[in-house]
């Protein structure tokens, strides 16, 4: 009966091994698809695995060309102009390319994308913790010790 005790420990720690090979993140642009709003409803289209698209500029020319994401990340955005603001604020969701002890690094906004002022910037490290609740990926940790401590004691 141990046997299969640690022989399930082990499965668990390989797929979890597994799933941290490859962030996956929601990428919406709220002034283009009103379901990534503050108030957002995730569909499949919005899922991507974030080894599968190019990084953006800075993090190419800050990291180098083999930037990988290291999580997900929620900007509140404000189009604008040379001089000044010229729209309401704004969602989006995509990956993010940093360091989470300096997330700021990782905030950078790409030069490419035009005239655009960033509110806030927030990064996570869980697959699709993006989404305005956070709490998914903390249950799954907790339910997972839970399951480990029962199984041991």
């Amino acid at each position: 009966m141990t046997s299969t005790k640690y022989f399930l420990v082990l499965a668990i720690i390989i797929a979890s091994a597994g799933s941290a090979v490859a962030v996956h993140c929601y990428q919406c642009d709220a002034s283009q698809n009103p379901k990534c709003g503050e108030i957002f409803e995730p569909d499949d289209s919005m899922k991507i695995d974030c080894s599968r698209i190019p990084a953006p500029f800075y993090a190419t020319y800050i990291l180098g060309r083999n930037a990988s994401a290291t999580g997900c990340v929620k900007r509140m955005l404000q189009k604008s102009s040379v001089f000044t603001v010229t729209g309401e604020p704004y969602i989006a969701r995509s990956c993010f390319y940093g360091d989470f002890s300096n997330p700021k690094g990782g905030c950078e906004m790409d030069t490419q994308t035009g005239f655009t002022k960033q509110i806030s910037c927030s990064a996570c490290s869980d697959d699709f913790c993006n989404s305005s609740t956070a709490a998914a990926p903390i249950i799954v940790t907790i339910l997972t010790l839970l399951v480990m401590t029962r199984i041991f004691s």
